[in-house]
């Protein structure tokens, strides 16, 4: 399966982890990865969206909502506001996908 044919059976607001060998390429929405959900500066989906995909992950990300002023690790995507809060925690759910 290539990368294009797994992206279109996720939704725009699915968040993305898409790493190629050791580096991470993309961490973001899916809407802004690739066209078919309307982004329309996609120079990383064209250039990859033919590699196969190797393994594909469901990963939780659950961070302190108050991680930098606690000094503890930052989540993936630290601009953004936590989707769930768990008394002072936060979760993210994100399609990892290794190609």
């Amino acid at each position: 399966m290539t990368l294009a044919d797994l992206l279109n059976t996720l939704e725009s607001a699915d968040m993305l982890r898409i790493i190629k060998g050791d580096e991470e390429i993309f961490v973001g929405y899916l809407a802004l990865f690739a066209p078919e959900v309307g982004h329309t500066n996609c120079k990383l989906y064209e250039q990859y969206k033919f590699d196969e995909v190797v393994k594909f992950r469901t990963v939780p990300e659950i961070t302190h909502r108050k991680w930098k002023e606690l000094n503890l690790m930052s989540p993936l995507r630290p601009d953004e506001t936590p989707d769930f809060k768990f008394q002072e925690l936060q979760m993210k759910l994100y399609y990892t996908i290794y190609i």
